[in-house]
């Protein structure tokens, strides 16, 4: 057995999906995202001259290349991963055409030996149970159906989880979108939540611009009658995208 040499902590949160009252899943503890920024400034602690703002454009030159190649169909190979395109569906007869309501254009990947081989050195550490603040556990589009990805601005999305019932006066109580890129905050109108239960929210996603968001929720609601005394947030761990709207694409 390799040696573990870093270690993943988490807690131990209730799946919901059962009704179990012992039956969790792991979710690895939140940290800061390592962006394009965080890369340049390891590479220049490891010594580079380069400057910091010189250092993000390459990566960024590069991240737009590898993007590039992908969207041309060629297949990318990295210290990190390897991807390949790919189109999901099914074709019945030799004459049937592409149909974007029945295939899906996309991109597999698939681990590095490197990254495969270090990911034997990695033990988990088990914090314990989770407290019992919001939970984010999975977030689905109304009008798409797809799960944890791409939202539809001004259709309904769906999130479930615990402790989620938007409750409270202080401030920053509510739901907001925050873009990956600079932080900017899009408030959800409270008007537009129709769902707000513990469980569930169901509410219309803000004309958003196309980008990568967080999803946020605060709350001071607890499983008892009584507010909690400050707001807790909770913000989901995965990113959420805003496609380029089809007609803007053709145009």
């Amino acid at each position: 057995m390799t040696k573990k040499t870093s270690f993943w902590s988490g807690w131990l949160q209730d799946n919901a999906v059962t009704e179990d009252p012992n039956d969790f899943y792991f979710q690895v503890k939140s940290s800061k995202m390592f962006t394009t920024e965080d890369v340049a400034k390891a590479l220049q602690a490891e010594g580079t001259e380069f400057k910091l703002e010189t250092l993000v454009d390459i990566l960024n030159r590069g991240d737009r290349i590898i993007r590039n190649a992908l969207l041309a169909g060629t297949s990318v190979g990295t210290g990190v991963f390897y991807a390949y395109p790919s189109v999901s569906g099914t074709w019945y007869g030799k004459d049937d055409t592409f149909d974007d309501t029945k295939h899906k254009v996309g991109v597999n990947f698939q681990l590095s030996a490197s990254l495969r081989e270090g990911l034997k050195a990695v033990g988990v550490e088990v914090l314990g149970l989770a407290e019992t603040g919001p939970a984010v556990s999975t977030v689905t589009d109304h009008w798409t159906g797809e799960v944890n990805g791409v939202i539809t601005p001004q259709e309904d999305l769906i999130v479930k989880g615990r402790c989620l019932r938007v409750d409270g006066d202080k401030e920053g109580v509510g739901i907001r979108f925050v873009r990956v890129d600079d932080g900017t905050e899009t408030p959800v109108e409270i008007r537009r939540l129709t769902v707000n239960n513990p469980s569930q929210l169901q509410f219309r996603i803000p004309a958003l611009q196309p980008g990568d968001y967080w999803l946020e929720v605060t709350t001071q609601y607890s499983q008892g009658s009584v507010l909690t005394k400050e707001p807790r947030t909770v913000r989901f761990r995965k990113v959420l995208n805003v496609a380029v709207p089809e007609a803007a694409q053709e145009g």
